[in-house]
């Protein structure tokens, strides 16, 4: 009954706040900061001394901070980069990042560096498994619902807040698939958050754009995610951290 109370509660915020169902194309601009110090502290074989010498040198409470852009149209999205928070004086190598979801083929392109290459992944959509929760939320004026998912591979549980007055069923990373635009999500209790810095409705003027020329290895969906069970699985057993070769 909960579940049904917040949901009545949210479809009448969605159709008061002026029809905003007829925002189906813009960006967003969002802020992907990472804890290195949490993720390090939560795994079991890095000792005490270990701990403390990761506190001191990894301890940032606002997080490392990335802004990321997603484009979004009712039948696609691309996402990748956004322009950097600090501005670096010496030369520093950008990494290749785009995610380009067909939302009505139900199929995915990615084009990566990750495991010490450069990957073009193509792959079909798989809906994550989301259990729609009672709780809500503001994100930037827009009144969100939560979901939640886990990602078994890499022992992550999944908090995301949706906006249902933007009625597409996408999201920054490769979450997708939600009744409404992902605006947030948090993975494993702050270890990773992510929030929506602003958003602009209407085609958006700087379009995402792959490289002319995708230069990496082609590998497919099932591929891609051997390689990378199998690379956590040998630094789990090699006592290192996985998270400096995958996107966390």
């Amino acid at each position: 009954m909960k579940f049904k109370y917040w949901a009545i509660c949210l479809c009448f915020m969605a159709l008061s706040s002026g029809l905003k169902a007829q925002n189906t194309v813009g960006e967003v601009e969002y802020r992907y900061r990472i804890f290195y110090d949490k993720i390090y502290a939560s795994m079991p074989f890095i000792s005490q001394h270990e701990r403390d010498r990761i506190a001191l040198s990894w301890n940032n409470p606002e997080g490392y901070s990335q802004r990321m852009r997603l484009q979004f149209w009712p039948d696609k999205t691309m996402y990748t980069f956004g322009e950097p928070y600090e501005v670096r004086s010496y030369s520093w190598r950008v990494e290749d990042y785009f995610v380009e979801n067909n939302l009505k083929d139900k199929t995915s392109l990615k084009y990566m560096d990750q495991l010490a290459k450069t990957y073009v992944v193509r792959d079909s959509l798989k809906t994550p498994k989301w259990r729609v929760m009672n709780e809500i939320r503001e994100v930037l004026g827009h009144m969100c619902m939560k979901a939640v998912t886990e990602d078994t591979l890499k022992s992550q549980k999944i908090t995301a807040w949706f906006a249902a007055d933007i009625p597409v069923p996408a999201g920054p990373e490769n979450l997708f698939g939600l009744p409404g635009l992902i605006l947030a999500y948090d993975v494993n209790d702050g270890m990773l958050v992510v929030e929506a810095e602003k958003i602009e409705f209407g085609e958006p003027k700087d379009l995402i754009k792959l490289p002319k020329k995708l230069k990496g290895k082609e590998v497919s969906g099932e591929e891609y995610l051997s390689l990378k069970k199998d690379y956590i699985e040998t630094s789990i057993e090699a006592e290192r951290p996985w998270v400096w070769e995958l996107r966390y």
